[in-house]
């Protein structure tokens, strides 16, 4: 039986579940768990807050690269904020209706 073992820490269940649509994204499955008491509270940091994100042992290494270029910013598009981009006719779209109600 494949073994689970604890690949990261992240800052809360939306962080954790961030993380696990990457993991995914490379077909390795992965379950997270937070502690009740910070997921009915509401805590992002510390303990209570963090939550735990867990890999197949046979999995582990390659989850492991793929979190290294992750916190490296190696798995970022160029040009992937939109403010920057100076072809982006949606900024200045926005920029001009101030997105004003009516």
């Amino acid at each position: 039986m494949d073994e689970y073992r604890l690949l990261y820490r992240a800052y809360g269940l939306l962080d954790a579940k961030s993380i696990q649509l990457l993991l995914e994204s490379f077909g390795i499955h992965s379950e997270s768990i937070q502690e009740s008491a910070g997921v009915a509270i509401g805590f992002n940091i510390g303990k209570l807050g963090s939550a735990n994100i867990y890999v197949r042992q046979s999995n582990f290494d390659e989850a492991e690269k793929i979190i290294a270029l992750l916190e490296s910013g190696q798995l970022e598009l160029p040009n992937s904020d939109i403010s920057e981009d100076p072809n982006n006719d949606l900024v200045d779209h926005l920029d001009d209706e101030d997105l004003q109600e009516d």
